[in-house]
């Protein structure tokens, strides 16, 4: 497995998604949701108690800093407590917040309590960037250095020069040497996260990144419906055992290549989950899996290898899921048991056929 350099794991957009993945598959969604409300809601008390302390800005322009970064905090408290933010709503608030802030750092009149403002918008800017890509690690950087510079600037002219350095230092130390220091490790463990995605044999994705790569297709999509179709070749025991493993590798290759030509003008997301066992989610304008079926049978009868496949479907609509992330999880889990018994049922029936589930 070859490792990934620094620059292309930073530029994946995926890691809020695999985050989702983790907290939604071990039940924590609530628990963290709660955390985030608190430390949101927590922000705007703070800004509340820094807008009536005796030292609080007087002019128009720093008031209304402090009362952005304010609502900043209320908002972020209501979106956490209402539902599971999608990659967007979370991307939204982080910038939201991160500026708000900022200018709230800036603001104060108190140079000291600047200096703590910004150090602590540094820190918690550069985790909430590393996981949402380059652009706002970038756009972090950019904000977190120049409010540092003109904190250090307004300390050092209340004339405490050590305390100027020590902002630039550890603002610097945060944006720059944490995030290397983090891709360093990943390079030496060799970590290679495209690859993580993918079926060694096939080049499809694999059970654990095909959750995130649905919810991603579906994201980008204004049909109506989400079709999951599970394909388990017939007696592929057989082919192994009767023309030898590389005849079956040749084989399962085969057949997700099929898939890919079935599906290929169609939005879908193909997985190989299992031994012989492939999955096709499509976004469709409507429930009906037929067509999807009969293309899919079509495109592995058609192989040069004669393989046969047994085709379990089920549909539902996401329409109505409007972006919780937590439902949609549950949903894909759901399409995909209710399309493996379908499955199984074309199977008990003589295999080479399709069933939907009822």
């Amino acid at each position: 497995m070859t490792a990934a350099g620094p620059g292309k794991w930073l530029s994946r957009t995926n890691h809020y998604g695999w985050i989702t993945d983790y907290l939604v598959a071990r039940r924590m969604t609530g628990a963290v949701r709660v955390i985030m409300a608190l430390v949101a809601g927590s922000l705007a008390v703070c800004l509340l108690a820094l807008l009536n302390s005796v030292d609080a800005p007087r002019s128009a322009i720093p008031l209304a800093m402090m009362w952005t970064a304010f609502a900043g905090g209320v908002a972020g408290a209501a979106l956490w407590v209402l539902k599971w933010p999608t990659r967007g709503e979370s991307l939204a608030f982080a910038l939201v917040s991160n500026t708000s802030v900022a200018l709230a750092c800036l603001s104060y009149p108190n140079p000291q309590g600047g200096l703590t403002g910004c150090i602590a918008f540094a820190t918690a800017a550069a985790y909430i960037a590393f996981f949402h890509g380059t652009a706002l690690v970038l756009y972090n950087f950019v904000l977190a250095t120049a409010v540092a510079l003109v904190v250090a600037v307004r300390v050092v002219d209340s004339g405490h020069l050590a305390l100027a350095l020590v902002d630039i230092f550890l603002v610097l130390q945060v944006n720059i040497v944490m995030p290397l220091a983090i891709h360093v490790l990943v390079r030496a463990l060799g970590v290679d996260l495209e690859q993580a995605e993918r079926d060694p044999l096939t080049g499809l994705l694999n059970r654990r990144a095909l959750q995130q790569h649905v919810r991603k297709m579906l994201a980008g999509t204004d049909r109506e419906y989400l079709v999951v179709a599970v394909v388990d070749l017939d007696d592929f025991k057989h082919i192994n055992d009767t023309y030898g493993h590389q005849a079956g590798d040749d084989a399962l290759v085969a057949v997700g290549r099929a898939l890919g030509h079935a599906v290929f003008d169609t939005t879908a997301v193909i997985g190989r989950i299992g031994g012989e066992e492939f999955v096709v989610a499509a976004a469709c304008r409507t429930a009906d899996p037929t067509l999807l079926s009969r293309r899919i049978c079509k495109a592995i009868a058609d192989l040069p290898v004669h393989v046969t496949a047994s085709v379990g479907t089920s549909s539902a609509e996401i329409r109505s899921l409007d972006g919780d992330e937590a439902a949609l999880h549950t949903l894909i889990e759901r399409l995909v048991v209710a399309a493996d018994e379908a499955m199984y049922r074309a199977k008990r029936a003589g295999g080479n056929r399709f069933r939907h589930a009822s």
